[in-house]
């Protein structure tokens, strides 16, 4: 294996793993800011991923929570091995990070509603609000620490 393909699979492994933990951090803390339950916030998050992907018998399993975290860390890395594509083919996305990391971030966003859509599990925000949290959250804490990260560990001496 080479030292520039090293380079980027581990840019796309920690910035996936950045993103995935930043955009939890934020729904998860919007959700008990507004009133729920930790415990059940969390546990609730993870599980209804698991049943996205396995479908509605997967909330009665009690591995679902950890389903969940497997499947949304290994999304979210695919998602940042796609955007370490797009900087190493279209190196001028490495030149504004903050503005690259925030349109990725919309795309992502758009394209994981038509995937949840033509699975079946698509549900339109709530409110208004709702749909703002989803789009902070999908741009400012996966989309551009996903850009940050990569940018930083493949734009640099000895990077690939």
């Amino acid at each position: 294996m080479t030292v520039a393909l090293r380079a980027q699979l581990a840019a796309g492994i920690v910035a996936g793993l950045v993103g995935g933990i930043l955009v939890d951090a934020f729904l998860i803390g919007a959700q008990i800011a507004a009133g729920a339950p930790p415990a059940q916030t969390i546990s609730g998050a993870y599980t209804h991923g698991a049943s996205v992907a396995l479908g509605p018998p997967a909330n009665s399993l009690p591995a679902a929570p950890l389903i969940g975290v497997l499947l949304h860390f290994g999304i979210s890395i695919g998602w940042a091995f796609g955007y370490v594509y797009l900087i190493r083919t279209r190196p001028q996305l490495l030149a504004q990070p903050w503005l690259s990391g925030a349109g990725f971030g919309l795309v992502e966003y758009v394209f994981m509603q038509i995937v949840l859509l033509a699975g079946g599990a698509y549900h339109r925000p709530a409110s208004p609000g709702a749909l703002g949290t989803a789009l902070v959250a999908n741009i400012v804490f996966f989309g551009i620490p996903v850009a940050l990260v990569a940018t930083r560990m493949l734009h640099r001496p000895g990077a690939a």
